[in-house]
């Protein structure tokens, strides 16, 4: 039985607040928290979470706290319900009486399950702004920085086989507790051994042979089941179980029927087929090979934006950083603000599934800081948030300035002094120079990675002639060389953002940047935020939302009232720095 004789209501601070200023207790993250801001937060009505209708009593904005707090010491469940009935700098934090016994861990895990739903985790993180912004600690206009990290999430890596293998055993499971009779109908003896126990990678069968026969087994199995439930005389409930609908959504993408109705193991990804180029014409004049390539969707499983590599968290994704790290989970995005003399702020965070480019979270973090009223003057991202579209819809639709390197041309260091930068544009002939003097025809419009651009192609008689054509095209066999070109405005800006990034000024300005770094590790090693606690994307979103809230809690305990004015330099660095000067002239 749980403990629900809670007293949050009745709780009066006076019995449990220090009688001497320089108490043990405002010394502490969770007495500073309420020494300084009182308890408006915790009475904020916008984290209502409960439910019409629940007991008496409960307090979700003095739950909020807890979780908050929580993550601010990287606690289990066990251990913050603790604290809660036993620390006393927790009591005085939350406005307890000292003899408030708290409450049942389990409670922390149903209020997430309520933060889940909705955008109740954002406004709680909300919430704390706003009361930053009235307290004068975060100001809109300003300077902000975003950075993203790769979360691990909560379950083990599978291979094919033993995927299809424990997706439908777990299915057999949950039939099993909730229709046995039903299940006695459709399972087969031979069934018991192979989904008896867990589908284990050195209990497979070895061989090429031998394990795609083993897949179609399952497949046909799996398939048996899948049939069964279809039947007009199977119970509606049945179809509607979370396994199930996983072994029906894995099942569509790891088999495929062919053209004489049989059952087909769907081959690997091609690694060179790029989704960007879906639905366009190919260059050569080959037709698509029978087995799927270059479209794998009839033969081959889908890119891994789609594929489901666990049953247990079926919204995890694979993806891979080349050279950095592999891994399935998500990604989250942490924007601070940076300004000078200010506390660093978490003002807002989102979660995307693992492969989802950075490029593509920036619009989104634009538009919730404009819903919060907090959108940057400045903002400091690094190159995987850069494109020249991103920087004229970032300065057009939202005025703000993206601060961070534009990708280089890649020929730039393979043929120095022809790189796209070094050509000439005409952009009222439609024409473009090389640095040879020579002129090309008019450009045409074309498609790149889903996205208009201008193609410009020189002249085959005019290349075949040049003296340094090999240093340009690099190929002897005389082709003309050829560019792609933006829209006038992107490539304007992304012809100058090149030429800005290499200057001293633009270095130092983005020094700011790297600070991010150094928030994606606290945020990692001191609160746990590499490893998803909980399944799924909007829990996993919730998590890295408190963490936010508690790594915000505990920066400010430490940002004193002198904090402001920074300390004078020293004699040696005023020496150091006049020294420097003189040099210079």
């Amino acid at each position: 039985m749980r403990c629900w004789s809670w007293r949050w209501g009745t709780a009066r601070a006076e019995r449990s607040r220090p009688r001497r200023r320089g108490s043990r207790v405002q010394r502490t993250p969770e007495g500073r928290r309420r020494c300084g801001s009182g308890t408006s937060w915790t009475a904020c009505s916008s984290t209502r979470t409960s439910p019409t209708g629940t007991r008496p009593g409960l307090s979700p904005a003095q739950l909020a706290l807890v979780s908050v707090l929580q993550f601010a010491e990287n606690l289990t469940d066990r251990q913050a319900a603790q604290a809660v009935a036993c620390r006393i700098d927790w009591k005085y934090c939350l406005g307890l009486e000292l003899d408030a016994p708290g409450f049942d861990h389990s409670v922390l895990c149903e209020f997430r399950d309520r933060m889940a739903e909705d955008d109740r985790a954002d406004r709680l993180l909300a919430v704390m702004v706003d009361r930053l912004v009235a307290a004068g600690l975060v100001k809109s206009r300003g300077r902000q920085r975003t950075d993203s990290t790769h979360v691990l999430a909560a379950v083990r890596t599978l291979s094919r086989l033993e995927l299809v293998g424990e997706t439908l055993r777990a299915a057999l499971e949950e039939l099993a507790a909730t229709a046995p009779d039903w299940l006695a109908g459709v399972v087969t003896a031979d069934w018991v051994k192979r989904y008896g126990r867990p589908v284990r990678y050195d209990r497979l069968p070895r061989g090429a042979d031998a394990q795609r026969d083993y897949a179609l087994t399952v497949g046909t199995d799996g398939m048996t089941v899948l049939q069964a439930l279809a039947r007009p005389d199977t119970p509606q409930r049945l179809r509607r179980g979370k396994q199930v609908d996983v072994l029906r959504r894995v099942w569509i993408q790891q088999y495929w029927y062919d053209s004489a109705s049989q059952l087909r193991w769907r081959g690997p990804k091609q690694t060179k087929d790029r989704n960007s180029r879906r639905g366009m014409p190919r260059r050569s004049a080959s037709a698509p090979a029978a087995d799927g390539n270059p479209d794998p969707a009839s033969a081959r499983v889908p890119w891994s934006g789609l594929e489901i590599v666990s049953l247990h968290d079926p919204e995890a994704r694979f993806s891979h950083k080349p050279g950095k790290a592999r891994w399935i989970g998500y990604k989250d995005h942490q924007t601070e603000t940076c300004d000078e003399d200010m506390p660093r702020v978490i003002v807002h965070v989102l979660t995307t599934p693992a492969p989802e480019q950075d490029i593509a979270a920036l619009d989104r973090v634009h538009t919730a800081l404009a819903t919060q009223h907090l959108l940057p003057a400045e903002h400091l991202v690094d190159t995987g948030y850069v494109t020249p579209q991103a920087i004229h819809h970032a300065a057009t639709v939202h005025s703000v300035t993206i601060v961070g390197p534009v990708r280089e041309d890649p020929r730039a260091d393979e043929h120095p002094g022809f790189s796209k930068d070094a050509f000439t544009i005409d952009w009222q002939a439609r024409t473009v120079t090389c640095p040879q003097g020579v002129t090309s025809p008019p450009w045409k419009p074309t498609i790149a990675d889903q996205n208009p651009g201008l193609s410009v192609l020189f002249r085959r008689s005019d290349c075949r002639d040049c003296a340094v054509r090999k240093q340009c095209t690099g190929n002897v066999d005389g082709k003309g060389r050829h560019l792609l070109l933006l829209p006038q405005p992107l490539q304007e800006i992304q012809s100058r953002a090149r030429v800005e990034q290499k200057t001293p000024e633009w270095k130092e300005r983005y020094a700011m940047r790297a600070g991010c770094e150094a928030t994606v590790s606290e945020t990692v090693h001191a609160h746990g935020l590499r490893h998803c606690r909980y399944h799924g994307l909007a829990k996993t979103h919730v998590q890295h939302v408190l963490t936010a809230a508690g790594t915000n809690i505990i920066r400010l305990s430490q940002q004193s009232a002198t904090d402001r004015n920074p300390r004078p330099p020293s004699p040696f660095y005023r020496f150091s720095q006049t020294l420097l000067t003189e040099l210079a002239a």
